[in-house]
């Protein structure tokens, strides 16, 4: 992996990603699932492009139709988010609907001072079976998971790449970030996971950078 993209989630070229997004936003879709799929691909095109900003994916993503991305009251304990809100689009197709909701925030993490570390996260439940699409996706861009069980899908980089972090849940997410946190200034890790709960197809994408924001650094 070469350095430019070990960094992060950089943007996209930017001709690349406006058609990418123009055909996902005008796409006939033949299918509840078809839809859904486009739909949950969109929301992490979006993220990949504009990470770690959730401000710069909510404003994009009103662009390329999203609903305007709602402020929400949710603060993960130890984390302090300073941007972020939710979204969510519904397809009707014949009597038939479906629906995907976006989530995305930014922010700092607090509780592994004096490690300065800052978090993103970029999330969808879909109420469609879209993982078995969003694996596809995500092996294509980061090669096969790390672990993969019938409880989930996990893919893990940088040095996010820890055992304890291979599991599902909180527990493994904290787990990624105290890696990263340990790892020292200038490191960062990612984790995603797919997994089906109540009904759900959910996954999560979070990043977690070990260092001061891209401003401060400038």
């Amino acid at each position: 992996m070469s350095p430019k993209v070990a960094r992060g989630l950089l943007p996209l070229l930017a001709g690349v990603f406006a058609a990418s997004l123009a055909t996902s936003a005008l796409a006939q879709e033949d299918s509840l699932l078809d839809w859904s799929q486009t739909a949950a691909r969109g929301v992490f095109d979006l993220c990949r492009s504009d990470a770690p900003d959730a401000a710069r994916v909510a404003e994009h993503g009103e662009v390329w139709g999203w609903p305007s991305f709602q402020g929400y009251q949710e603060h993960p304990e130890g984390y302090r988010r300073e941007a972020g809100g939710d979204s969510r689009r519904d397809y009707q197709l014949g009597d038939a609907s479906t629906y995907v909701e976006a989530t995305v925030q930014s922010g700092t993490v607090p509780s592994v001072a004096p490690a300065d570390v800052r978090y993103f996260r970029c999330n969808t439940d879909s109420d469609q079976p879209v993982n078995p699409d969003l694996k596809t996706y995500f092996t294509g861009l980061y090669g096969p998971p790390t672990s993969d069980t019938g409880a989930g899908t996990v893919w893990l980089t940088g040095a996010a790449l820890t055992p304890a972090a291979t599991g599902e849940g909180p527990d493994a997410e904290a787990a990624a970030l105290k890696a990263v946190a340990a790892a020292g200034p200038g490191k960062q890790g990612m984790r995603i996971e797919l997994t089906r709960e109540r009904g759900l197809d959910r996954a999560k994408l979070t990043l977690f950078r070990n260092g001061p924001a891209p401003d401060a650094a400038q």
